[in-house]
């Protein structure tokens, strides 16, 4: 059994994770993306999936993204995204 702290939860003291990072992508003439720069250039061999997700169309900044689970040369697994709002790309961990 755990044991009670006795401290008092703010909501200040929640922290979100998995925040997504910006990285810099490569693209191919069709937009498909090519190449990850974070250190160094790391060629993108396979593309094993990809989905959209279109949310809160309501709000005034919309959530639509194209995700991609990418395998590097180096044999490394990424998921990135380009936000098809504002044209960037982010790498989300999982």
């Amino acid at each position: 059994m755990v044991e009670d702290s006795g401290k008092t939860l703010h909501a200040d003291a929640f922290r979100p994770v998995n925040l997504p990072e910006t990285v810099r992508v490569e693209e191919d003439d069709t937009g498909l993306p090519r190449a990850v720069r974070e250190k160094r250039r790391q060629e993108i061999i396979a593309i094993e999936d990809r989905w959209r997700l279109d949310d809160e169309w309501w709000r005034q900044e919309p959530v639509s993204r194209l995700y991609y689970a990418i395998r590097l040369a180096s044999g490394q697994k990424l998921v990135i995204y380009k936000d098809l709002v504002t044209g960037a790309w982010y790498r989300q961990s999982y």
